[in-house]
């Protein structure tokens, strides 16, 4: 007797198929590598792997108990400190408890309360007055109101010395409530007590640049949109610009944060936040603002919401998956549906300029039109695999199963039966849009002991009129909510700007920065640039500029500065936001200055370029900034 063999995913590589024979998936696979579109391609794994798709059941949804349970994890650590980051951990923990709570629960409003204790010790006035609010207005019991309304005052005091606390009567309203269960509280000991702990609002502020381009959305008055030699847009400069000067800053068209900072960040913008809001139906995400929510709702979230427990709940889904769902979605309610979408696109592949679009004179790199002339991996690319592809085919069912976007949902077993050719319009676009999300998004990452650690991923078209180079003279990075690239050194008038997508020379080889642009281009050298033609070693075998014979005043201003860079290495790896606002001007016209002085390759230059990349990095990570929170510095 035979015995068949199955596909197993430790052994095949099928995440989210099971007991699949063997023959079927090596046919299938045969049969993939012979299709050259997307449309086809998807079919082919379709039809080999609907019928062996994994049911899985949903995610958590929003539960009283597992609020409940959460919230006394945050008392927890609130109570019991060990370590320094104890007010962020029972931060997150309390977070965590807000969007697990149903809406209108009383539990939401003592998580909300919990947490605005945690955010007036950590002296962030402003939020934990949001905090009190919220909590109010979810019904906050009455016999605990006067500790909030004493926290209240006390914020308003904080944040006005001229408050009078006696003014404020809420607390005194509800002191019989209170006194039910605490026959003892005295509201005047209580106030006279904090009071003298009371401290100065904790400065989080970012600086955020004002840009003024009238043509390029989010551009500065320093930047231009030219065509080069061979017919391609790319951006110059129009005057002489300096180290670390915003030449772009928006929004970005779609960002997704990772697991971990899933509830200390914005799931719309990514901004850092410590009093995120809920979505009112899934416990999934959180967002900075009343205004967020409602552009997430109205965007994308409105249908993402529905999918997305069921997505986070895979090992094996990474963000560009959850990007690709992010972006798709968003373009399906932007267009009115399925079938309108698949129009838009097919309008936009037919025009015969492959440049971005302009509307009434102005670009805007980020809507969904420019979104769909970014570059993307072909069908015939080694990215476009048949495991990719199988992913594709898993988040088509949830999406089919939970969502309308068929007309009406649908169970695994009717999609297995049906012939709609929706479906296989749906999984056609979505892997192009995974394609496109490969080929353009760009990581954020932290050092955290020793190693990378990915925090978020974005994806921003300005990159598309960006000339790359191994030899970059811009760089991106957060400020808030927004995006925007910033000038590493300095610009001379009518240069190119240029960004790196392999990492600049002195980070990597050649050989390793090559292997990672042949992903993106089919040029044979996928770079010319001088460090490419030339070879340039990376920042540890470059000449320091103590070898270079150089005049000995020069020299010795040059010394002094890169013994002010050694100084200030503290502050940038452990400084907060207003410590690092305060170095950061003087680090970019010191990098001008060494830059004046030393115009080819060396070793102490990209040290001077990392400093100021760390910093930027720094000044986004807000939380990271806040860690020591129970540290007073008034």
């Amino acid at each position: 007797m035979e015995i068949k063999k199955y596909c197993d995913c430790p052994n095949y590589g099928c995440m989210y198929v099971h007991n699949r024979p063997v023959d079927t998936i090596t046919d299938a696979k045969q049969l993939f590598l012979q299709k050259t579109t997307f449309k086809d391609k998807f079919e082919v794994v379709w039809k080999s792997s609907v019928a062996y798709i994994e049911e899985s059941c949903d995610g958590l949804g929003k539960s009283v108990d597992h609020s409940e349970s959460l919230r006394e994890l945050g008392n927890k650590e609130y109570t019991t400190p060990k370590n320094e980051d104890y007010l962020r951990k029972s931060i997150e923990a309390y977070t965590k408890s807000i969007a697990c709570a149903p809406a209108g629960s009383n539990e939401l409003s003592l998580a909300y309360a919990n947490r605005s204790a945690v955010l007036f010790k950590a002296r962030l006035y402003q939020d934990c007055l949001l905090d009190i609010e919220r909590a109010l207005k979810s019904g906050y019991p009455d016999e605990l109101k006067t500790k909030l309304f004493v926290r209240q005052s006390l914020c308003f005091k904080a944040l006005d010395p001229s408050f009078n606390i006696e003014s404020s009567g809420n607390a005194i309203l509800w002191l019989p409530n209170s006194k039910k269960n605490n026959p003892n509280y005295n509201v005047k000991d209580e106030y006279s007590k904090m009071i003298k702990h009371l401290e100065k609002p904790r400065n989080v502020s970012l600086f955020s640049p004002e840009m003024k381009n009238k043509i390029i959305v989010g551009g500065s008055d320093a930047i231009e949109l030219s065509k080069t030699n061979d017919n391609n847009q790319h951006v110059v400069a129009t005057r002489d610009i300096k180290s670390g000067e915003f030449i772009y800053l928006s929004e970005p068209f779609a960002m997704v944060q990772s697991d971990k900072s899933r509830y200390i960040s914005c799931w719309h913008c990514c901004r850092q936040t410590l009093a995120g809001i809920p979505c009112d139906e899934c416990p999934n995400v959180v967002f900075c603002s009343p205004e967020c929510k409602e552009k997430a709702w109205n965007e994308y979230h409105n249908l993402e919401c529905l999918v997305l427990g069921q997505l986070l709940k895979s090992a094996k889904i990474y963000l560009e998956h959850l990007s690709t769902v992010k972006i798709f979605l968003k373009a399906i309610n932007s267009a009115g549906g399925l079938i309108q979408l698949q129009k838009k696109i097919a309008n936009i592949d037919s025009m015969k300029d492959e440049g971005l679009i302009f509307v009434n004179g102005t670009l805007d790199v980020n809507s969904i039109d420019n979104f769909h002339r970014l570059d993307y991996y072909k069908p015939t690319s080694t990215m476009c695999t048949f495991e990719t592809t199988e992913v594709a085919v898993w988040i088509v069912t949830i999406l089919c199963k939970k969502t309308n976007i068929l007309g009406q949902k649908m169970t695994l077993k009717n999609l297995i039966k049906n012939k709609n050719k929706k479906i296989f319009i749906l999984g056609e676009l979505l892997l192009r849009y995974k394609m496109i999300v490969d080929h353009n998004v760009q990581t954020f990452a932290v050092t955290e002991l020793g190693r990378s650690v990915e925090w978020s991923d974005v994806v921003m078209p300005f990159y598309k009129i960006l000339k790359n180079s191994c030899d970059p003279n811009v760089d991106w990075a957060y400020l808030g909510s927004k995006v925007g690239y910033y000038a590493k050194k300095p610009i001379m008038q009518g240069e190119l700007l240029l960004p790196s997508a392999a990492g600049p020379y002195y980070t990597k080889s050649k050989f390793d920065r090559h292997q990672i642009l042949e992903y993106i281009t089919d040029d044979p050298v996928p770079c010319k640039c001088t460090a490419c033609t030339e070879n340039l070693p990376t920042g540890q075998y470059l000449p320091s500029y103590q070898s270079m014979m150089l005049p000995t005043k020069i020299e010795q201003q040059l010394d002094c500065m890169m013994q002010t860079l050694q100084l200030w290495q503290d502050v940038i790896a452990n400084g907060d936001t207003e410590e690092l606002l305060t170095i950061k001007d003087t680090l970019n016209s010191m990098n001008d200055e060494f830059y004046k002085s030393i115009t080819g390759p060396c070793r102490e230059m990209s040290l001077w370029y990392y400093s100021i990349r760390i910093l930027h990095s720094r000044l986004h990570m807000v939380h990271n900034n806040i860690m020591n929170m129970n540290k007073s510095t008034c």
